[in-house]
C-alpha cells in the first residue's frame, strides 16, 4: 500500500482569515491531499449603514461607529474574518429593502466570496501541486454548486468517489433535518441511499476515505448544543443541554464498510477522534470566527495503518 499524508478541514462559514490559511495548509503540512468538509457559507449578512457621513454597524451584540469612509476596509474585513458578509447601504436605502430583497443580497454575497475562495484555492492548490477535493455542508444552498463544480484544478467531490494515488475517497456533502432547517438537508433513507449507491462502487475498502460533512451518531464527534423551535439553546439547569446530533445513517455504513477512514465536521464543538470497529473517525472542529484554522493531518503508512494529528495555527 501507499503512504499518503491528507490534511483534512471544514466548517470555514465566510471566514476568510481561516479559509486564506487552509489554502496554504497541504504546502504547509506537505501534505499528498488536501480535502475540505463542507460548509463553505456564511452566517449572515451585516449592514454597515451610513446616515449623514457616519457608517454604523452591529454585530456581536456591540455598535461600531466608524467617521471616515477610509476606515471602512478595516470594519469590513474584521465582518468577513469573523465570517459575515458586510454590506454598506444607506440608511434610506435599508428602509426601502423588503424580504426579497434581503433574500437577493444574501444570495449574491454568497455567490461572491465563494467565487473568490474556489479561484484563490485554484491557483494555490495547483502551484502547490496538491490535490484538494472539497464538498458542500449543510448550510450550502444548492444555487452554489455551480461555483462548486467551476474550479480547474480542486474538485467537487460531492457525491462521487475520487481515485488519489491509489486511494479511493467517498464524499457525500449535506446534513440531516434540524431545527435550523438548513437548505441541504436530507431525511436519514436519502443519505442512506446515497452512501450506499457509492460504497457499493469501492473497489477496496482497506483503501477508502469517507468524507462525509455529517458525523456518525452518538459518537464523540456529535454531541452538540440542542436547540428549540425558537432557534433558542435549551439550558440544562444552568448549562446548555447537549446531545447527539449526527446522522444514523453514517454510523450504520461506518459500521458495516469499515472504510480505513472517515472524516467529518458539521458539530464545531465536537472535535475529536474516535474508532468504529477498526475505522477511525475524526471530526476536526472548527474556530473559524477567531481567525483560526483547525484540522486535521493524517498519516497512512504502507502498511495502512493510520495516525493523525489534530491542528490549530
Amino acid at each position: 500500500m501507499r503512504k499518503l499524508k491528507i490534511f483534512y478541514a471544514g466548517d470555514l462559514h465566510g471566514g476568510e482569515t481561516a479559509f486564506r490559511k487552509f489554502t496554504n495548509a497541504g504546502k504547509f503540512y506537505q501534505a499528498d491531499l488536501v480535502l475540505y468538509g463542507g460548509d463553505f457559507t456564511g452566517k449572515m449578512v451585516v449592514p454597515i449603514v451610513e446616515n449623514g457621513g457616519v457608517y454604523t454597524c452591529r454585530y456581536y451584540g456591540s455598535t461600531v461607529k466608524v467617521k471616515k469612509a477610509k476606515e471602512l476596509p478595516d470594519l469590513e474585513r474584521n465582518l468577513r474574518d469573523a465570517g459575515f458578509y458586510p454590506f454598506t447601504v444607506s440608511e434610506e436605502k435599508l428602509n426601502r429593502l423588503n424580504e426579497s430583497d434581503a433574500e437577493q443580497i444574501i444570495k449574491e454575497k454568497q455567490m461572491e466570496v465563494l467565487k473568490q475562495w474556489i479561484e484563490l484555492a485554484d491557483e494555490r492548490f495547483k502551484a502547490a501541486g496538491i490535490p484538494c477535493i472539497m464538498i458542500p455542508g449543510s448550510v450550502d444552498d444548492f444555487y452554489l454548486d455551480e461555483l462548486l463544480n467551476s474550479g480547474s484544478y480542486v474538485q467537487n467531490g460531492d457525491g462521487k468517489i475520487i481515485e488519489v494515488n491509489g486511494f479511493e475517497v467517498l464524499s457525500i456533502g449535506g446534513g440531516i433535518p434540524s431545527v435550523f432547517k438548513y437548505p441541504r438537508e436530507f431525511s436519514e433513507e436519502e443519505l442512506a441511499a446515497k452512501i450506499e449507491n457509492l460504497a457499493s462502487q469501492v473497489k477496496d475498502m482497506n483503501k477508502c476515505i469517507f468524507n462525509i460533512h455529517i458525523p456518525p451518531h452518538n459518537t464523540d464527534l456529535d454531541q452538540g448544543t440542542l436547540y428549540d423551535e425558537e432557534l433558542k439553546p435549551v439550558l440544562d439547569g444552568d448549562s446548555l443541554a447537549t446531545a447527539p446530533i449526527g446522522s444514523k445513517a453514517v454510523r450504520n455504513a461506518v459500521e458495516k464498510y469499515q472504510p480505513l477512514l472517515s472524516l467529518h465536521g458539521h458539530v464545531h464543538e465536537s472535535r475529536g477522534v474516535t474508532a468504529l470497529g477498526r475505522t477511525i473517525c475524526i471530526n476536526a472542529g472548527t474556530d473559524y470566527d477567531q481567525g483560526l484554522l483547525r484540522g486535521a493531518l493524517i498519516d497512512i503508512d504502507s502498511g495502512g495503518n493510520v495516525s493523525y494529528t489534530l491542528t490549530a495555527g
